[in-house]
């Protein structure tokens, strides 16, 4: 187990997670990188040439990801560029994390009240093993923990229990609680959950534990998402299996119901059933966030934006968290409340700027309020953020001075126009290009992209709507 720790946090390479006094601090996987190697080589220059390979040693990128990053990752730290209390700038050279830095030993789950069992970190090869009796002690503390955690709440997560199935999953498999909940770390990842990683440890919690049935739905919520990526319908049928057996174990599993909503919603376009589930998943767990922003999202598709709002609103005060807030910002761009919308993603960039998916929607906002000047340096920071270089920038920057917004739309197309998504169909819409954009949304439909529920409600295909093959699809998708 590699973890360490130094101030306020700690850091569980192996698990990929950095927690701040208990609490989860979101990074990105190049941001998480970037910290690993440092404190792992703490108190010792890494150079930039150093840095890049070991970060970005599989795909080729600029010198200035390296400076940006180490912006990101010193603001997820709480410090300025000027305040080197964890990374210090060696101008020209590299970077050094100065802060002290110790190892935490052993198999403990990382948490404040495990500071009693850290040792000062010592370069690789003047560490000693703790002696066998204490390690040994150490993991059974750990194992007896968990177990005892969930001996406590057994009885009362199987009798339906309210608020015990987010938190205390039904088993009496310490290995099997443990993989779960590192499934539940993946799958919740702000910034692009690692859903592979999430699948593997959720089956293996199946498999430690096979009458496991938050487990098996955790399984089918990782399916789903590797289908929105892959779009391979075996992902899909794994997850009706996954969730049928969640269901079968536990017909009170709330996960459960807000998983099998998902997939009648955005794959089955059964808005009444996906309705119905998620309203079940409520009942059974009125703290079920996840259940009601999914819910939200259902009652947005069939044209029901004030309700979707209350619902997403107590989402984000049961759990306020970026996304929730983000997702509040969604609904406000789909009802066509541009400005409420700005500042509710403008506010969530603040509070949390790594999130730059806010920013694309920041543009979009901006982009039908016509002011295309805001709407290009919002887009520029979004496509920074995801990696763009200078040459990137410059060709947005250069196709707005010369041809305006539409040269800046048909640049953004040049990345990859073949890609049937909602933002490229919206995007021929806006360009007048309407037998192409008809054309993405045919191809969504076929492929079951899981934004092709939105169609009835983004502003940016507004253009379409008179044209009689709109109404066609729509019905298709069941919208209308």
């Amino acid at each position: 187990m590699r973890s360490y720790c130094f101030g306020d946090f700690i850091l569980d390479v192996e698990e990929r997670r950095l927690l701040r006094e208990g609490e989860v601090v979101r990074l990105t996987p190049k941001v998480f990188d970037t910290l690993a190697y440092l404190v792992e080589h703490h108190g010792h220059l890494a150079g930039k040439d150093e840095l890049m390979e070991a970060v970005w040693n599989d795909s080729f990128v600029e010198e200035g990801n390296l400076p940006r990053t180490i912006h990101i990752l010193r603001r997820a730290l709480g410090e300025h560029d000027n305040d080197a209390k964890y990374i210090e700038t060696v101008p020209t050279k590299g970077y050094r994390f100065v802060a002290e830095v110790k190892f935490l030993d052993g198999s403990v789950e990382p948490t404040p009240e495990t500071s009693t069992i850290v040792q000062p970190l010592l370069p690789k090869a003047e560490r000693h093993e703790l002696p066998s009796r204490r390690r040994m002690a150490l993991v059974a503390a750990g194992s007896l923990l968990v177990l005892a955690l969930v001996a406590l709440t057994g009885s009362g997560w199987r009798n339906g229990t309210p608020g015990f199935q987010r938190f205390l999953p039904q088993t009496t498999s310490g290995a099997a609680y443990m993989k779960y909940q590192a499934g539940r770390l993946y799958m919740e990842r702000q910034y692009g959950g690692d859903y592979q990683l999430a699948l593997m440890n959720f089956d293996t919690a199946t498999k430690l534990d096979p009458d496991f049935a938050a487990a098996y739905a955790g399984k089918a919520d990782a399916e789903i998402f590797l289908f929105w990526d892959s779009g391979s319908h075996d992902d899909i049928a794994k997850a009706r299996l996954a969730v049928s057996r969640a269901l079968e174990l536990d017909p009170s599993n709330s996960y459960a119901h807000t998983v099998l909503c998902r997939i009648r919603a955005t794959y089955d376009w059964d808005f009444a059933g996906a309705e119905k589930e998620c309203r079940r998943a409520v009942e059974l767990d009125p703290a079920n966030h996840e259940a009601r922003r999914e819910l939200a999202f259902v009652l947005n598709s069939v044209g029901r934006p004030d309700d979707a709002l209350k619902e997403m609103e107590t989402a984000i005060a049961l759990a306020p968290t970026s996304f929730n807030k983000r997702s509040r910002g969604l609904l406000l761009y789909y009802d066509r409340r541009f400005d409420e919308a700005i500042a509710q993603l403008v506010q969530v960039e603040a509070t949390d700027p790594e999130y730059s998916e806010s920013n694309r929607w920041i543009a979009r906002c901006f982009e039908q309020k016509k002011d295309y000047g805001q709407a290009l340096e919002f887009l520029i920071r979004y496509r920074q953020s995801a990696g763009a270089g200078s040459v990137e920038v410059a060709s947005l920057l250069n196709a707005f001075s010369n041809d305006g917004w539409p040269g800046v739309l048909r640049v953004s197309l040049q990345k990859n126009p073949a890609i049937p998504t909602l933002e490229t169909a919206g995007t021929f819409a806006q360009l007048g290009e309407t037998d192409k954009a008809f054309e993405i949304l045919d191809r969504m439909i076929r492929d079951r992209r899981v934004m092709i529920v939105h169609m009835e409600s983004d502003p940016r295909l507004d253009p379409l709507r008179s044209d009689p093959r709109f109404e066609q699809l729509a019905k298709r998708v069941g919208l209308r």
